[in-house]
């Protein structure tokens, strides 16, 4: 098969770029960053001679799992050891050093993850080494490998020949059987520090004559997220697109970030509500080909900066702006999308939706300003204790009547559904059983799968909410939220639709207000523990006064009633 490789010509001789993260890989233990627990951990063994057959290196990529797995298997071969380091001179490092060592085998297991490729490890474990005292079977991402694959393994694993040792690495330990994971001695690499990170690209830059300023490298630092490959790889990046000085906006751009004082832009947007200014934004960031997740992550690591500052010095300008609360409320909000945004094909469409969900934080109805000040906070609090004071007085109310009762609205479609709602909350807690809410519990919350843009509504409307009581024919989700009631409300056909794609099946949906239910599930309680007969409430007569009233909006609520 004929391989075409490129080359850089210079003065007559022909050379290939070699890659700084691959030229500058640890050889030995001593030029390993940030893992010394592990690396001491090794050299004890190998001085003591207490050798296992298998070990597991797990940990983020790009933090040394098979660096050192190389080191290991060579150190253990070596013909004059140091230290519990190999010596660098003889045959078998050379050997090693130049990947020519048969005895020690590489396999990756995103690509061989069949059964065969087993099956032929255990065919070749019983012949003996070549050159050197043991023949180690390094597998890369050995999560990777199928359920027969691991079963293969699994013999060979428990019994090997004296002279093997296998060394499985992986990013993701939770897809390994715990029957491999019983047979192997774990060792779990963790983030390299920042200072270590430094340390070494500082190393690089001089030997490499690579000049960066020190906020340029303080950022490269910031973007590996703790992962040495991934720094030295965006060095070398940032090396050959500044042609010179790396500046700190030359990183920035490479990586589709933001810089900071785009992010201050962003949040002030927020603030004043400039929606438009705000989705011309979105549209920029997409023409610059910028990365949504990580303009996400900027965005709460600003977010972050400024708690932990206030939190120190009990004073800042953002906190101050926004308010406390807020600011940890729009980190989580953040940290939901992101998790959408990495299963979506289509991540433009979440991130304008995160841009409504950060501006409804602050354009409440019943504030009509942005929160964050103490004097607006005081109203705040004044309007919910008055709101707590008539939600007293409707549940005594309730109480005296041995009835539950909705909310009076000026709305038709409201007070029609305010008695569905009342209809239905009977007639679900006189079969209430614990399976049908565990059930509706797991599966309405479920966030295994991708959502479509009414679902991810009906997430974000359900995080406001709980789910309270369950039977084989509905649910019962409760808010403490007015407004909230309200957007079901307006948006039942689509929340009926997505319970019924959740569940699999039709279901009678009741949306309760959080005082009500309080007095009422204490009713019904009461009631089947005194062994009371309950009679059901025939729904179809509001149903057909809702279908008159809104066309063939609720047709579907009638086939659920039927």
């Amino acid at each position: 098969m004929l391989k075409y490789v490129i080359i850089i010509k210079e003065k007559g001789d022909y050379m290939i770029y070699q890659a700084l993260y691959r030229k500058y890989r640890p050889k030995t233990f001593n030029d390993v960053y940030g893992q010394e627990i592990i690396v001491q951990t090794l050299k004890n063994m190998i001085i003591s001679n207490k050798l296992t057959h298998a070990y597991l290196f797990v940990g983020p990529r790009g933090t040394g799992k098979t660096s050192i797995a190389k080191i290991f298997a060579k150190t253990i071969n070596c013909e004059n050891l140091e230290d519990g380091c190999s010596c660098e001179k003889c045959e078998i490092c050379k050997a090693s050093n130049s990947n020519e060592n048969i005895d020690i085998i590489e396999m990756d297991a995103a690509s061989n993850n069949g059964v065969d490729e087993i099956r032929d490890i255990r065919t070749h474990v019983t012949l003996l080494p070549t050159i050197s005292k043991y023949k180690v079977y390094i597998v890369d991402e050995v999560h990777m490998l199928t359920a027969s694959a691991f079963n293969a393994l699994l013999k060979t694993l428990e019994e090997p020949p004296k002279h093997v040792i296998f060394i499985l690495a992986t990013t993701e330990p939770q897809k390994v059987p715990l029957t491999i994971l019983s047979r192997c001695q774990m060792f779990e690499f963790k983030p390299v520090p920042s200072s270590k990170i430094s340390e070494n690209l500082k190393n690089i830059c001089k030997k490499e004559k690579i000049k960066i300023d020190d906020d340029a490298l303080e950022k490269v630092v910031e973007y590996s997220n703790g992962g040495m490959r991934d720094a030295i790889g965006l060095l070398d990046q940032a090396s050959a697109y500044s042609n010179g000085e790396i500046k700190l906006n030359d990183v920035v751009l490479l990586n589709g970030r933001l810089n900071i004082k785009d992010v201050d832009n962003f949040f002030d947007l927020i603030y004043t509500n400039k929606t438009e200014d705000l989705f011309n934004f979105s549209d920029n960031l997409e023409i610059e080909g910028k990365n949504y997740i990580s303009v996400c992550e900027d965005f709460i690591k600003y977010l972050r900066n400024n708690l932990i500052d206030y939190q120190i010095n009990e004073s800042n300008s953002v906190v101050k702006q926004f308010g406390k609360d807020n600011i940890i409320k729009m980190i989580f909000t953040i940290t939901e999308y992101i998790s959408q945004m990495k299963i979506s094909n289509d991540k433009k469409i979440y991130f304008d939706l995160l841009i409504i969900k950060l501006l409804d934080i602050f354009d409440k109805k019943e504030d009509n300003v942005p929160r964050g000040t103490s004097d607006k906070v005081d109203k705040i609090e004044e309007k919910q204790e008055t709101t707590k004071k008539e939600s007293k007085k409707e549940e005594k109310t309730e109480e005296e009547n041995n009835v539950p009762r909705g909310t009076l609205e000026d709305n038709p479609t409201y007070k029609l559904l305010d008695e569905l709602m009342n209809a239905r909350i009977n007639n679900i807690l006189m079969a209430a059983d614990k399976e049908s809410i565990d059930n509706y519990k797991k599966k309405l919350l479920s966030d295994t799968e991708q959502y479509n843009l009414d679902e991810l509504r009906f997430k974000n409307i359900l995080s406001d909410c709980e789910i309270k009581a369950g039977s084989p024919e509905g649910v019962v989700i409760v808010t403490s939220d007015d407004n909230i009631k309200h957007e079901m409300y307006d948006n039942f056909d689509a929340i009926e639709k997505c319970v019924k794609d959740k569940l699999g099946k039709k279901v009678k949906l009741c949306i309760y207000e959080e005082q009500l239910w309080i007095s009422t599930s204490e009713i019904y309680r009461k009631k089947r523990k005194n062994k009371e007969k309950i009679d059901a409430i025939d729904e179809k007569e509001i149903l057909n006064k809702l279908k008159s009233q809104n066309k063939s909006e609720f047709d579907d609520l009638l086939e659920i009633g039927e």
